[in-house]
């Protein structure tokens, strides 16, 4: 799949209308600041968190990857998953409403990455004479803990000054504010407001099983075999750090209650364009080793198995598809996959995936480059490899032969149709399969098949170029249908042909709140076909 951002050039600011009843949060009367307090961590004892009933924003993200729904409640509904993201301006804001007057001495904010280095609260009582609280400056993100004189308001605004990122909006996670128990009657601590739900409990306790197993390299749950469908799905992170939090350890928990028995985990190196011959990790944007080495045990803690995924992309944002091979760039590849191939070794992955994608390479007149690889990689790795061709590129691969897996980024084109009949996208999907098993057939291929990648928008006409980099993304018309019925096409007509031994959708992410309109199935209708399906394959 084409690097992930790439799926962010189009950017649009949507500036929201919603309205509290009679009330205009924009309006903002201005008054003399008093001093701003220090930022600094106030005593808990004594305080109660105060319920927000009501929330307004300036505007709400638009960018299709990673916008997540314009809800500014998301602010105060206790949960690291959902947030508040603004459009991509200076000085836009986020208004919460008690309902009633209450007297607020503590403010924490929890910002997502997208912080604010300088920002105001102001504070009022009927949303149109404020009065400024404080303000922060140089400030470097991550939770805000903010000791304030006693202050009695109905309403609190934040208001962004200036962001991290000028291409960024300002994005909050939770908005709290604590007041004095005996100046707050009917409030209550965080956690009597705010019950766990029973599902959330489970979560809880499946993750404390699971970090009592994660004291040391942790046992792969068994090998993978050639008879095994592999019910797989893309895991993929852009951040050093990401697959250590918690917050990913609760999505790898979620992939296996819906029946996930196959990770394919994904780790990204860069080449500064087509022709260079430098592979590098990013300092932010690599997944970290240790970072890697968890995620793949927590992965296995909880039964499921894993495809280690290395990719290449290009800081330009070409297609590595494009990438010119050269001995230089052959050496810096080496170097790359064998480290790879000696941490799937060292923490039990079952399956090594040793390139994805590089159709330049992969052609005869670079077959021996890939013979001395490969060599090489076995000489590390004891375990089964697989290459991830691209849809239009397995037929000139040349080294199958020295493969486990025929592995294959299936984004073929289905349709010619915005929502196409899923009588449509399974006819389409038997004219695919009947030339696959021709190839098969005609070279002696007798190997298994496994999409290393397969996956489709969430939008109107994503089964008619599955692959395709969409800049307008978020001018297009949602279509969670079409996207659950390319799916399903491919469950009906792939699963019946016996060469055919699994797949891993592309994609889910750490983070839950992103890909409203991008691959992940997550909290849409493709989520439940995957998860009956997987329950059904053995």
């Amino acid at each position: 799949m084409s690097m992930f951002s790439l799926r962010r050039i189009s950017i649009f600011i949507i500036l929201s209308l919603f309205m509290f009843t009679n009330i205009s949060c924009a309006q903002e009367k201005k008054e003399p600041a008093p001093a701003a307090p220090s930022a600094k961590k106030a005593a808990a004892s004594d305080l109660v968190y105060l319920k927000i009933e009501k929330a307004l924003a300036s505007s709400f993200d638009e960018t299709p990857d990673w916008a997540p729904k314009p809800d500014a409640m998301t602010v105060a509904d206790a949960s690291l998953e959902t947030r508040w993201s603004s459009g991509y301006n200076d000085k836009e804001w986020i208004c919460v409403d008690f309902g009633k007057a209450k007297t607020v001495t503590k403010i924490v904010i929890k910002w997502e990455q997208a912080y604010a280095t300088s920002f105001e609260i102001s504070t009022s009582n009927d949303a149109k004479d404020w009065k400024k609280l404080i303000q922060l400056d140089n400030q470097t993100g991550g939770t805000n803990e903010i000791a304030v004189p006693p202050t009695t308001c109905r309403y609190v605004k934040l208001l962004g000054l200036a962001r991290v990122n000028a291409d960024w909006g300002i994005s909050i996670w939770e908005l709290e504010l604590y007041g004095p128990k005996d100046k707050n009657p009917g409030d209550f601590p965080l956690e009597e407001t705010f019950k766990p739900a029973k599902e959330q409990l489970e979560a809880q306790k499946k993750l404390e099983d699971v970090k009592l197993k994660l004291n040391g390299i942790v046992p792969s749950p068994g090998a993978i075999t050639t008879k095994e469908f592999q019910k797989g799905v893309n895991y993929t992170s852009w951040d050093i750090n990401e697959l250590l939090s918690d917050k990913s350890d609760y999505s790898l928990i979620y992939l296996s209650d819906i029946g996930v028995g196959h990770v394919g985990v994904m780790a990204v190196h860069y080449q500064a364009d087509i022709s260079s011959p430098v592979i590098y990790p990013d300092e932010k944007k690599t997944v970290s080793d240790e970072s890697l080495a968890h995620a793949i045990n927590v992965i296995h803690a909880l039964g499921m198995k894993v495809m280690l995924k290395p990719h290449v992309d290009l800081a330009d944002d070409e297609a590595r598809s494009n990438i010119i091979p050269s001995e230089g760039w052959f050496v810096s590849y080496k170097k790359f996959i064998l480290h790879y191939a000696q941490i799937a070794q060292k923490y039990n992955v079952e399956l090594l995936c040793i390139g994805t994608e590089l159709s330049n390479t992969t052609i005869v007149t670079w077959k021996e480059k890939w013979l001395d690889i490969i060599s090489e990689i076995r000489k590390v790795y004891k375990g089964p490899l697989v290459y991830a061709a691209n849809w239009d590129e397995y037929e000139t691969v040349s080294f199958w032969p020295e493969m486990d897996y025929i592995g294959m980024d299936a984004y073929f084109p289905l349709t010619k149709d915005n929502n196409p009949p899923l009588k449509d996208l399974e006819a389409a999907w038997e004219n695919h399969a009947d030339v696959i098993q021709k190839w098969l057939e005609d070279n002696k291929l007798d190997k298994p098949v496994i999409f290393t990648e397969v996956g489709y928008d969430s939008v109107e006409g994503s089964n008619k170029q599955p692959w395709a980099i969409r800049p307008t993304l978020a001018s297009l018309s949602e279509s969670q249908e079409e996207q659950a019925n390319c799916l399903l096409s491919v469950f009906e007509v792939l699963t019946k042909r016996s060469w055919f031994k699994g797949f891993y959708w592309w994609n889910y992410f750490p983070r839950p709140d992103i890909g409203s309109l991008d691959y992940t199935l997550r909290g849409k209708k493709g989520d439940k076909i995957l998860t009956d399906w997987f329950n059904r394959l053995k």
